[in-house]
């Protein structure tokens, strides 16, 4: 298929080695006008690990260690994002990334701070854009 033939090159392109950070598979998903899910099954068919979650959920380190996540920080958030947040979910302590991100931007934060801020209310965030998590 041409379209996993042009993701694999750009895949190729990124300089380090057996690893890809989620920024960059979403960039070549938004680039080429694709699902970010279609982007990551070519990841997995090339062996690659995806790393440094925009959430901060994972891939900041070595896993098992206390900074392989960046979630638990503290950050400053808007009331409207909570707000928004239990108006999406309908009151279910579960929230999917794409949503989280979509919070986020309505609301004027990073998607760092988005992570965190779900985390710290208690939401379990799935499933992921990557197929992650």
């Amino acid at each position: 298929m041409v379209e996993n033939e042009k993701i694999r090159e750009m895949l190729d392109a990124y300089p380090e080695d057996g690893k890809i950070p989620c920024a960059v598979a979403h960039y070549i998903a938004a680039l080429l006008s694709v699902a970010p899910i279609r982007v990551a099954k070519v990841i997995n068919q090339m062996g690659l690990k995806i790393y440094q979650c925009q959430l901060g959920l994972f891939g900041y380190g070595r896993k098992g260690v206390s900074s392989y996540k960046v979630i638990g920080r503290e950050v400053d958030i808007p009331q409207r994002f909570k707000e928004l947040l239990e108006e999406e979910t309908g009151g279910e302590m579960v929230v999917s990334c794409e949503m989280l991100w979509d919070i986020a931007e309505e609301v004027g934060v990073t998607r760092f701070e988005a992570g965190n801020a779900a985390d710290a209310y208690g939401y379990k965030i799935t499933p992921c854009q990557l197929g992650c998590f």
